[in-house]
C-alpha cells in the first residue's frame, strides 16, 4: 500500500467532487422526481377513470332494472289475448286436400290419395 493513500487531497474549486458519484445522484434525483410525478399522475387518472366507469355502469344497471320493472308491470296490466285464427275458404280446402292425400306411408293411404286426385282431375 502506498504511504500517502490516506493523505488528504489538496482542496480547490477545480478539483472533482469526492466521492465521484455525487453529481450523478444529484442529476438522477431530478429524473426520478419527474418519473415519480408522471407515475402518480397516471395512477390517479387511471383510478379516476375506473371509478367513473363503475359509477356509470351502476347507474345504467339501475335505470335498466327500473325499465324492466315498468315493462313487466305494463305486461301484467294488459291481459294476454291471442287472436284465434279463423280458417278461410282456402285454408279449409287445403286441409281437406291434406286429409284426402294423407301421409302416404301405407298402401291404402296411397291408393286413397290417387283416387282423390283422379276424381279431382275429372271435375
Amino acid at each position: 500500500m502506498p504511504a500517502n493513500f490516506n493523505a488528504p487531497r489538496p482542496f480547490s474549486a477545480a478539483s472533482p467532487v469526492y466521492p465521484h458519484y455525487l453529481p450523478a445522484l444529484h442529476k438522477s434525483g431530478r429524473v426520478e422526481r419527474t418519473i415519480a410525478t408522471a407515475t402518480i399522475a397516471a395512477v390517479g387518472i387511471g383510478y379516476g377513470l375506473a371509478k367513473y366507469k363503475a359509477v356509470k355502469s351502476e347507474k345504467w344497471q339501475q335505470e335498466h332494472h327500473v325499465q324492466q320493472e315498468q315493462l313487466f308491470r305494463s305486461a301484467e296490466a294488459i291481459p294476454a289475448t291471442v287472436p284465434i285464427p279463423v280458417p278461410t275458404a282456402e285454408a279449409r280446402r287445403n286441409e281437406a286436400l291434406e286429409k284426402a292425400y294423407g301421409e302416404r306411408s301405407s298402401l291404402s293411404e296411397l291408393e286413397a290419395a290417387v283416387a282423390a286426385y283422379e276424381s279431382r282431375r275429372k271435375d
